[in-house]
């Protein structure tokens, strides 16, 4: 990796923190000056804009996601492993990060700001969203599902139990909700799981 690469993938991974953290709209090209010992001449180089920051830094966070959820699910079996490997994974990634998941903060913070960073969130949701359709097809097509499962319903069922441990985990601090999260997940399973199984 060239010095120029290094430079913006620091500058990137501390924008991503910094988001997590503290909101996305707290990310401005000041800010993230200070945090990273450069100067805010140097950084508006780079980005020009706290908008095109703020797109740069989500996406960053895309890759970082794709990278530590998707792709290692996507080499389990297809199946429940596949589908608990994206829950695993994406529980860990919430957990790892300061703010947790930047972009279920991010879908909050932009839902009613219009413009190129909340069409670039819905986006990222949707990609995820589809995934999870995807993956919960080819688990059906394993056999490990219903026959008759409904992929979008299980998508978001599965979602929702994700976003219910975000809440509980991050925003409210429960100790229980990886214990509940976990539980949830087997109790859907188990109510798409065919009877012969």
């Amino acid at each position: 990796m060239k010095k120029g690469e290094e430079t913006r993938k620091k500058i990137l991974d501390t924008g991503f923190e910094m988001a997590s953290k503290l909101g996305l709209e707290c990310l401005s090209i000041g800010s993230l000056a200070g945090a990273t010992c450069m100067s805010k001449s140097g950084l508006f180089s780079h980005f020009k804009s706290k908008e095109k920051l703020q797109l740069s830094v989500m996406k960053h966070a895309g890759r970082v996601f794709r990278e530590e959820v998707l792709l290692p699910a996507l080499k389990k079996p297809a199946g429940v492993k596949r589908l608990r490997a994206m829950m695993d994974n994406w529980i860990d990634w919430t957990v790892k990060l300061s703010g947790g998941c930047i972009f279920v903060a991010a879908a909050a913070e932009y839902s009613d700001r219009p413009g190129k960073v909340r069409d670039f969130i819905r986006n990222q949701h949707d990609l995820w969203i589809d995934s999870l359709i995807r993956v919960a097809r080819s688990a059906v097509r394993a056999g490990d599902l219903k026959a008759d499962t409904d992929s979008r319903l299980f998508a978001f069922e599965m979602y929702s139990i994700i976003l219910g441990f975000y809440l509980y985990h991050n925003s409210i601090g429960r100790k229980e909700a990886l214990e509940l999260t976990r539980a949830a997940f087997d109790r859907l399973v188990i109510s798409y799981t065919p009877i012969n199984s």
